[in-house]
């Protein structure tokens, strides 16, 4: 067996086109990683003034007292940010988290405003239902508030809204609901503080603020989320992904991304380590191209120059024969993504730089709930191996049609034009609960293992890991008994 191994990866590796396939790959990676369409551009958060609202639209609100209010105290905030703080300052960067806000109820995250809007319902509203206690409450918290932002002491400014956030939950009666949102302000702020980052547009504020609208997005999905359906279900677990990956990365200080398949922030600059990590992701097409080149010329190229009848007449078995070619495939197929690995990874390093490399896989297994970090080639070799079954498939069926209709541009034509339609439209397809029933008996929505890595689950309705495992058998077993039944009537065509 090992001879006719040695023997058909013999005559693989003596076609040119292999060759010319593996530099075609090069060249894409070469290119790919150039190009960087992963790269996000860089987006510094807005600190320029804020336009006031003319004396005329004020005066035209004042029949509408809610909206009068709000713009009066929308310019009274503008007139803080405006005139007592220079652009790119910590003041205006803390201050436009007041003014944008995130919760919900707007009131946890934005309680300057809320003081200014008590201030001037009082002042400027006869029909106010401010008291005088609440009004000077107000006048002291926003004094109190300007205070730590004009004397430059951002951890004061952190302080006092821990503060303010600790004396609202005790004094009002909030729902379980807010309360959690409250709880969470509190350990936001704490987070800052007790990571010492200060407000600017680093990294780590990156990772806070994605932290926090994170947070606010789980609520959200939550309060819609169909537990039946595990697109939904899977767009929270990513959620909860970057949520608990954000948290680690301040808590453990790392100043790079930690970005792995998606990116974890939106301002994320791409690395060496990020695209040797994604390789299958950008790359998954090319190491199909050559699985079915190889899987659609090592039997029909035989049989359409007859060199064939060469091979049946050795004293060999048909089926070790068969295995053989089958063993060739898997084996060019692993070199291949070798091959790839490699270039990627110097690829990489020359065009972003090796430092990366020396940073680890950093994820989030949701089953265990837990933070783990591996080697980036461990992950790169479970990766691989979790997608060689994709890989397999597809090379029994190129070998299938190749022997049935002894055609290898049909065969390669065939296959390609089947996987890109499955890669694309029938992925769209699946998301349709409705169509899913139907859709999660096709293999290619069970070949990749990989997506099953670290308790991640499919987003198609109706699949989990044991279901592709047993679908994944099926179809393997059925390609491979109709190949090494063609095969073995090969003597009938001659």
């Amino acid at each position: 067996m090992i001879k006719l191994i040695k023997n058909e990866l013999m005559k693989i590796f003596k076609r040119k086109t292999i060759y010319f396939l593996l530099i075609l790959s090069m060249i894409a990676v070469i290119i790919y990683n150039y190009i960087n369409p992963d790269q996000n551009i860089p987006i510094s958060e807005g600190t320029n003034d804020h336009p006031l609202i003319s004396d005329t639209q004020i005066e035209k609100q004042k029949d509408d007292s809610e909206r009068y209010i709000n713009s009066m105290a929308y310019n009274e905030f503008a007139r803080l940010y405006n005139n007592n703080f220079t652009k790119d300052s910590w003041q205006r960067l803390a201050l436009n988290k007041e003014r944008n806000g995130y919760s919900y109820e707007k009131i946890y995250d934005q309680d300057i405003m809320l003081y200014l809007k008590n201030i001037v319902d009082y002042e400027y509203n006869s029909n106010t239902p401010i008291t005088n206690e609440l009004y000077g409450n107000a006048i002291n918290k926003y004094n109190e508030y300007v205070e730590a932002l004009k004397s430059n002491d951002w951890k004061k400014f952190v302080n006092l809204k821990i503060k303010n956030l600790q004396e609202l939950k005790s004094t009002q009666d909030f729902s379980e609901e807010s309360i959690k949102e409250i709880d969470f302000e509190i350990e936001w702020y704490n987070l800052r503080l007790n990571n010492n980052i200060k407000f600017n547009s680093d990294i780590m504020n990156q990772y806070l603020d994605e932290y926090r609208e994170t947070y606010y997005l789980i609520i959200y999905k939550e309060s819609y989320v169909d537990k039946n359906s595990q697109s939904d279900i899977y767009e929270l677990n990513e959620c909860r992904t970057r949520l608990e990956l954000c948290k680690y990365a301040v808590e453990n200080k790392i100043n790079y991304d930690i970005s792995n398949e998606v990116g974890v922030i939106l301002n994320n600059k791409i690395d060496a380590r990020i695209s040797f990590i994604r390789t299958f992701k950008h790359f998954n097409l090319i190491i199909i191209i050559i699985t079915i080149y190889i899987s659609s010329t090592i039997i029909t190229e035989e049989i359409s120059k007859r060199t064939i009848k060469n091979v049946l007449i050795k004293p060999h078995k048909r089926l070790d024969i068969i295995i053989a070619k089958m063993l060739a495939c898997i084996v060019t197929i692993i070199i291949s993504i070798l091959f790839i690995g490699i270039v990627q990874f110097f690829v990489g390093g020359i065009i972003f730089g090796f430092d990366s490399y020396s940073n680890q896989y950093i994820g989030y297994n949701i089953n265990s709930q837990k933070i783990f970090s591996i080697s980036l080639l461990t992950y790169f070799i479970i990766n691989g191996i979790l997608k060689i079954p994709e890989y397999l498939i597809i090379s029994l069926f190129c070998i299938l049609i190749g022997i049935s209709n002894k055609n290898i541009t049909m065969s390669m034509i065939i296959t390609l034009i089947i996987c890109l339609f499955c890669n694309t439209i029938l992925v769209e397809w699946s998301k349709v609960d409705s169509l899913a029933s139907i859709t999660r008996f096709f293999i290619t929505n069970n070949w990749d293992f990989s997506i099953y890595l670290f308790g991640n689950i499919s987003n198609i309705n109706g699949i989990n890991l044991w279901y592709s495992v047993i679908i994944y058998i099926i179809y393997f077993v059925l390609l491979l008994k109709m190949s090494i039944g063609k095969f073995k009537k090969l003597e009938n065509w001659f």
